[in-house]
This record gives C-alpha cells, sequence and structure tokens, in this order.
C-alpha cells in the first residue's frame, strides 16, 4: 500500500507542475493573440467557469475517492461500484441545474446587470457546454484517485489541456476571437470525458472485484448513500468555492467597476503571481498524510520535524523569489510580452500581488499541518473569513487605487490569513522551529533585492536584458549571501545532490555548489 501511496503523490506531483506550466502557456497565447478587451471578457469566463464546476461538482468527487478506496478495503464490492454510479446521477443533476441557470437566468442578469456589458453574454452562457463534460470526467477522475491510478488522472487532464491550447489557438487565428478561445475550451473538456470514460471502461472496471452474489439496491439504499456522499461533499465544496472566491473573485469585481481591458492587465499580473504557489501545492499533498501519521502515532519529535522542514523548504525558495519578481515586474511583463507593451499597466499590481501570494504559500502548508494534526474543518472557516475580507477589500479599494486596490487587497487577505493560521499552530504545537534559518533567508533576499534594485535603474538595457542579467545576478547574490550566513545544512546537500545526480554530465557543475555548502554549512 505505501509503494502504491507514493507512487500516487509523484504522478500527482508531476501532473501538478505540468499543468500548472500548460496553464501559463494557454493564458500566454490566449493574451498575445486577443486584444486585452477580449482577454479580459476570456478571464472573466475562466473565472466563472471554475466556480460553476465547483458547484455542479458539489464536493462529490473527494467522496467518491474516499467511499470508493473504504469499500473496496472492506470488500464491499457492489457499495464500491454504487458509489460510482449514485455519484454520477447526483452531479448531472447538480450540472443541468446550473446549466439551465446559467443561460437563462445567471448570464443575462450578470452581463447586462452586473457588468453592464452585453459582450459578456455569450461567453458566459457558453459555460454550459463545458459543465456536462466536466461532471463525467470528474467522476471518473475521482475513481481514478480512489483506486490510486492517478497516472491516468494525468493523462486525463493532459488530454484536456493539449486540445484545449491547440483548438483555442486555431480557433483564434481562424478569426474567432474570444468564443474561438471558449470552443477551444469546449473540446477540451470533450476529450477529457472521452478519454477518462474510455480509460475507465477499460483499466478500471476490472479492478473492483465483482461480488459474490447480485446485489440490488432499492431506491431507499440509493438514497441513503447519496445522503451520506452529500454530507461529507458539502463542507468539501464551500471550502473549495471559498478559496476560488479568495483568488478570483478580484478579476469579477474589476470587471463590475472597469473595463474589460483593465481586467485583462489585471489577470495577466494574477496569473504570474501564482508561480510561487507551485511548490507549497505539491508539498501540501504529502505533508498531510505525513503530520497526520506522525501525530496519530505520537511521534512529536518526528511531527515538528515534517513542520519545520516543510516551512524551510519552502521559504528558502519562495522568499527570493517573491522579492526577485517583486522588483522586476516591470521587465518580467515586458519581457513575456514584448508584443503587447500594454500589459505593462499591470506591473504594480504584480508587485503587490506577489507578496501577497507568497504569504498565501505559507498559509497553504499551514492548513495541511493543521488537517492532519488538529482539526480538517478550521481551513474552510479561514477560506471562508478571506473570501469575504478580499470581497470587502475590493469593493473598498478598486475604485480609490484602480486594479492596484484589488492587488492590495488580496495582499492584505492573505497575510491576515496567514498569520491566523501560524497562531493556531503555534497554540497547539507552540513552536515551528527555530526562526533563525528564517531571519538568514530574509537578509540574503534583502540584499539580493538591493543588487537588483541597482541592476533596474540601468535604463539603457533592454527589458528582457535586465531580466535575464536580473535573474543570474539574484541567484548568484543568494546563493552566496546564505553560504556566507551559514544558511545551507547537509541535509540540504543530500537532498539537491539525490535530484542533480540524474543530470548526466550537469552534475559535476553542481558538485562544486554542493562541495562549497558544505565547507559553508
Amino acid at each position: 500500500m505505501s509503494s502504491r501511496f507514493v507512487k500516487a503523490n509523484i504522478f500527482i506531483l508531476i501532473g501538478n507542475f505540468i499543468f500548472r506550466i500548460g496553464g501559463y502557456i494557454y493564458h500566454f497565447l490566449m493574451s498575445t493573440l486577443l486584444p486585452s478587451y477580449f482577454y479580459g471578457i476570456l478571464a472573466i469566463f475562466l473565472t466563472t467557469l471554475g466556480n460553476f464546476q465547483i458547484l455542479s461538482a458539489g464536493g462529490i468527487p473527494p467522496a467518491i475517492a474516499k467511499y470508493l478506496s473504504e469499500y473496496l478495503s472492506l470488500g464491499e464490492n457492489a457499495l464500491a461500484k454504487q458509489v460510482i454510479y449514485s455519484s454520477l446521477k447526483i452531479m448531472t443533476l447538480l450540472g443541468l441545474l446550473f446549466s439551465f441557470l446559467l443561460v437563462f437566468f445567471i448570464s443575462p442578469y450578470l452581463a447586462f446587470n452586473y457588468f453592464k456589458n452585453p459582450d459578456y453574454l455569450i461567453p458566459l452562457c457558453m459555460i454550459s457546454l463545458i459543465i456536462p463534460f466536466s461532471i463525467i470526467a470528474g467522476v471518473f477522475r475521482a475513481a481514478f484517485q480512489g483506486l490510486y491510478k492517478t497516472e491516468y488522472i494525468v493523462a486525463s487532464r493532459g488530454a484536456e489541456q493539449g486540445f484545449m491550447i491547440v483548438f483555442s489557438v486555431v480557433l483564434v487565428i481562424m478569426g474567432l476571437s474570444v468564443v474561438g478561445a471558449i470552443l477551444g475550451s469546449v473540446f477540451g473538456y470533450i476529450a477529457s470525458a472521452i478519454i477518462s470514460f474510455y480509460l475507465f471502461k477499460k483499466y478500471i472496471l476490472k479492478l473492483i472485484p465483482q461480488p459474490d452474489e447480485e446485489v440490488k439496491f432499492s431506491s431507499k439504499d440509493e438514497l441513503k448513500l447519496m445522503k451520506k456522499l452529500i454530507w461529507f461533499a458539502i463542507p468539501v465544496c464551500i471550502g473549495a468555492l471559498s478559496e476560488m472566491v479568495l483568488l478570483t473573485v478580484t478579476s469579477i469585481i474589476i470587471a463590475s467597476l472597469l473595463s474589460p481591458v483593465y481586467v485583462g492587465y489585471f489577470n495577466i499580473a494574477n496569473t504570474l503571481a501564482r508561480i510561487p504557489l507551485m511548490l507549497p501545492n505539491s508539498i501540501a499533498t504529502t505533508i498531510l498524510p505525513a503530520s497526520a501519521s506522525a501525530n496519530a502515532t505520537k511521534d512529536n519529535k518526528l511531527l515538528d520535524k515534517y513542520i519545520s522542514e516543510s516551512y524551510r523548504y519552502i521559504l528558502i525558495i519562495i522568499i527570493p523569489l517573491c522579492v526577485g519578481i517583486a522588483l522586476l515586474s516591470k521587465q518580467i511583463i515586458g519581457t513575456i510580452y514584448i508584443y503587447r507593451p500594454e500589459y505593462m499597466y499591470g506591473s504594480v499590481s504584480l508587485s503587490i500581488l506577489i507578496i501577497g501570494m507568497g504569504f498565501y504559500s505559507i498559509f497553504s502548508i499551514s492548513t495541511s499541518i493543521i488537517q492532519g494534526v488538529i482539526n480538517p474543518r478550521i481551513p474552510t472557516y479561514l477560506l471562508i473569513l478571506g473570501a469575504i475580507l478580499t470581497v470587502i477589500l475590493t469593493y473598498t479599494l478598486v475604485p480609490i487605487y484602480g486594479i492596484e486596490g484589488a492587488a492590495i487587497g488580496t495582499t492584505i487577505t492573505s497575510i491576515i490569513m496567514t498569520v491566523l493560521v501560524i497562531t493556531i499552530i503555534l497554540k497547539i504545537k507552540k513552536t515551528i522551529g527555530s526562526i533563525l534559518p528564517y531571519l538568514k533567508m530574509i537578509i540574503a533576499s534583502l540584499i539580493m533585492g538591493l543588487c537588483l534594485l541597482e541592476l533596474t535603474s540601468l535604463t539603457f538595457l533592454p527589458l528582457w536584458s535586465q531580466t535575464i542579467v536580473g535573474f543570474i545576478i539574484g541567484v548568484v547574490v543568494y546563493f552566496f549571501v546564505m553560504l556566507f550566513l551559514k544558511g545551507f545544512t547537509k541535509r540540504d546537500v543530500q537532498l539537491l545532490k539525490g535530484i542533480t545526480d540524474k543530470f548526466g554530465s550537469l552534475s559535476s557543475f553542481f558538485n562544486k555548489a554542493y562541495d562549497l555548502m558544505i565547507k559553508f554549512s
């Protein structure tokens, strides 16, 4: 079981990284091919789609994974299959309901009354084309997860993203503008649903043993099972929706107060600002079960080690990354969007947002620890609070500061949530390790930042040159300051060496750096 669990986690970690990169490619291509006005409309479509996918799923997929795995381990094979069929019925009903509401009530209201822009109507209505296929894929992916076949999740999501990118680009180039980009998304979800169904029928069904005798479920029995699934799913749905609102509601509020052009500018900044979330999202997958296991066995020493190392390995990368992006935001956007210089309007928002996402990275790791050690409901309460705070602050600050106001509101919320979650952990665990390693990272990052400030004053260099030079200087300065401060440990060297030894001839280059790290550790 343990090897299967590790393998499943590895596939999820790799998949999350690949799909995050794929998402950046998609946004880059769409924001480059579409005028900023229509890219802003596409951003609202994607945001609204994400929220309605959560509502249509109703938190059921995690319930499928949980009870499918549970019933199979108990030998309740008939119940295991029924979980999948009953879940599909629930999600289909939810999907039909929200698709109907979207087309006839929600989309017209948003377009004409909230956004006051009819250009939003067709894109929002087209969400109803995606929801049915999203539901099918969601049910089967949950079954893959429940059986630890996460490689099939990667295949399904890969088909979705690949088809989405290819068809969106082709249809936009053909002149279909934002409608073409959305149709490309529709084709992506269709492909995902087909691949998921094929994998389930060919490979997954045979992994669920046939019951010894045929079991027929009465309507009463099925309703009882559905109630169990829904009861588990409700807090999951609320938590997921709260996080979605926290991270995306700013774009919706901007669209209600400003032109879609500004939504496009802000979405560029918001997309780039989420780069720091790649690492904590991956580590969170493994820290939850690890901390839960250590807590269950009362191994406080091991638990403290998990907690302190999780924070350390996140912050040793996140702190300099956030400082670097904040100081080089104009250069980064100018380099990526060399053919769309108007997007540099979002550079100040990026500088502010990246700090907020740095704090949110700490929050993500902390909530995983809380789920494994304290109370799994606490993160949901914090996310609800964060969503409410973000709405209030965005409505207050956007009329005053424009899109920078939305960035300020998101960052303030992230800081408050992080302080609260760290306070909760400290009350239970009393410590998260020595503060000295984090001070060294902050000092090294600030010195690196001073060097980057000097670089940004060299206006005779083109933006792309400043970006490349800034990256090189940032890495070198941070590395040597950390060496001087003895900020690296022998454990760091062992972990890095295990990774880079697989790089062939390049490994000798890294070994020289490791020799320095060991010498100064």
